[in-house]
C-alpha cells in the first residue's frame, strides 16, 4: 500500500520560499456575506442586481448558496466577468447551492479586466422573472 498526496500535501511537505501555499489555499480565514434584495414588482428581463460587497483581489469563492422566493423565474448569479460563474438558473422557491453547478467553486477573483470586474457579485434577472418576492444570496471565501 501506498501513501499519495495532494499537490498543496506535496508542497507543505517540501516546504521553501518558492512554493509556500497561498492563505487561500491553507490557513486562510474564511470570510461570509450574505446580502437580501426585495422586488418591487417593476423589474425586467436582463436586469442586474448587485449584491454584497466586492470582493478583495485574491479572494477564492470556497461555497455559498442563492435563495429565490416567490420570484417567478430562474436568475442567473455570477459577476461582470461571468454573469453565472456561481449558479445557471437558480430554481424558484427554494435554496440553489453552488455546488449543485460547480461552476464558480474555488474562483480565485483577479481583476484583470476592469470593465467586466469580477469582483462585484451580480443576480441577472432572466426573461421569466417577475420579482414581487424575495431573492438572499450567502457567499463564503477566503483570503489572507
Amino acid at each position: 500500500m501506498s501513501t499519495l498526496y495532494g499537490v498543496n500535501a506535496t508542497k507543505i511537505n517540501a516546504m521553501k520560499p518558492s512554493n509556500i501555499l497561498s492563505a487561500g489555499e491553507m490557513g486562510g480565514k474564511v470570510r461570509c456575506m450574505i446580502d437580501t434584495y426585495v422586488g418591487l414588482a417593476t423589474e425586467v428581463a436582463a436586469d442586474v442586481i448587485e449584491m454584497c460587497a466586492e470582493l478583495p483581489v485574491g479572494a477564492k469563492v470556497v461555497w455559498g448558496w442563492i435563495e429565490c422566493v416567490t420570484i417567478g423565474g430562474t436568475p442567473d448569479l455570477g459577476d461582470y466577468e461571468d454573469t453565472d460563474r456561481y449558479v445557471d438558473e437558480a430554481a424558484d422557491n427554494a435554496v440553489t447551492m453552488f455546488n449543485d453547478t460547480v461552476t464558480g467553486l474555488n474562483y480565485a477573483v483577479d481583476m484583470t479586466t476592469a470593465a467586466t470586474p469580477d469582483n462585484q457579485v451580480i443576480v441577472t434577472l432572466d426573461a421569466t422573472v417577475t420579482l414581487a418576492g424575495v431573492i438572499t444570496v450567502c457567499l463564503l471565501y477566503t483570503v489572507e
